[in-house]
Formats: structure tokens, C-alpha cells, sequence
């Protein structure tokens, strides 16, 4: 009787042995994440300009050049378009302007040749109209070619400038410098009525 004791014990205590060691904890699932739907609110240029940045040389579409504080407010300039498609430039097409600021832009700095050069004969439609630089009197000429040799060779020297065609009126070519037509500018939209507009 006592040995069927004992065979009873070591019986059940060999199967609660097996049992414990083939049951495992029931695994737990990574929770489940899922991507992050918000934009983030980053600034529209890095923050790499500092007091120290130096300052860049831009050139217009119209072969204007004009010296910015630094890289950052000439990528700010280009996006407002204040000027107009403005892009960064080497160093040395600024050698004729002084300062920083749109009141101290001058026309590129393009080596002139020791005497004028012969232009090539060109059709009307590559006539254009230039203007002083006092923003005063305007005339037509026959292509960039002769604007180069009045800017070169005449005095005062870098005095004329492209501007838009319907200044010029009535010119024709050869004519004298006349006052400039004063053309009506389209007022740009704000910011605030840019806004506005996308809601409607």
C-alpha cells in the first residue's frame, strides 16, 4: 500500500513537470504603429545664413545685378519675386555695384572691348527699348549687340538699360532719346488676398 503511495506521487509529479516545461507564456504582439499623418511644420529655408554669411551677387532676367546680404535673402528674393527671376551669379558681375539693396543695382559687370563692335544686321523684331538710368528718357536700338557698344563707348558710360517695349511709343529706330511713356504696373496680390482667393 505505501509503495502505491509513492508510485502515485512520483506519477503526478512527473506529469505537472512535463506540463509546466511545454506551456509558455503567451506572446506579446508589438503594439501596432501607424505613420504619422500630420505634416511637420518646417521653416521655408534652413537656417544656415547667419551675421557672418557673406554676402552673394544676383542677376536679373534683364541683365541687372544686385548684391544681397547673403544666400538666404536671395533665395527669399527669388521665391517673392522682388526682382523678378533673379538667381545667383559669380561675385565678379558685381563689381560695379556698391552696396546691397535694390537702390544700388546696376547693370552686370560685362568687360567692354577696346573699340565697338561691328553688329550683325537683325530683323525688327529683335529691336528693343532701352531707357537711362534715371528712369527719364527712352530709345529704341537694334539689338543687344548695339546696347552693349552705347553702354561701352558712349557717354556716360552703362547709362542705358532694357526696359519694357510699349515705354518707347512711337520711336523708331534712330530716332532721339524721347521721355519715357509711362506704362500702368498691375498691383501684385497680398499675401492676405492670396489666402483669401484658395477659400474660394
Amino acid at each position: 500500500m505505501h509503495s502505491q503511495q509513492l508510485t502515485l506521487i512520483f506519477g503526478m509529479t512527473l506529469l505537472w513537470s512535463m506540463a509546466s516545461g511545454t506551456t509558455q507564456p503567451p506572446s506579446r504582439r508589438p503594439p501596432v504603429t501607424t505613420a504619422r499623418t500630420t505634416p511637420r511644420n518646417c521653416p521655408l529655408f534652413p537656417q544656415v545664413c547667419s551675421q557672418t554669411s557673406p554676402r552673394v551677387c544676383g542677376r536679373t532676367a534683364r541683365g541687372e545685378c544686385q548684391r544681397f546680404e547673403n544666400i538666404c535673402h536671395l533665395m527669399l528674393a527669388n521665391v517673392l519675386r522682388q526682382p523678378e527671376g533673379v538667381r545667383h551669379t559669380r561675385d565678379i558681375d558685381c563689381r560695379n555695384v556698391r552696396g546691397t539693396g535694390a537702390a544700388n543695382r546696376r547693370p552686370c559687370y560685362n568687360p567692354c572691348p577696346a573699340r565697338p563692335v561691328v553688329c550683325k544686321r537683325s530683323p525688327p523684331s529683335q529691336q528693343i527699348c532701352v531707357r537711362s538710368r534715371d528712369n527719364r528718357q527712352c530709345k529704341v536700338l537694334a539689338n543687344s549687340c548695339q546696347l552693349r557698344n552705347q553702354n561701352c563707348h558712349s557717354q556716360p558710360r552703362n547709362n542705358w538699360l532694357r526696359t519694357d517695349r510699349r515705354r518707347c511709343g512711337q520711336l523708331q529706330l534712330g530716332d532721339k532719346p524721347q521721355n519715357c511713356i509711362r506704362v500702368p504696373v498691375r498691383p501684385r496680390p497680398t499675401r492676405a488676398q492670396h489666402h483669401s482667393t484658395q477659400h474660394y
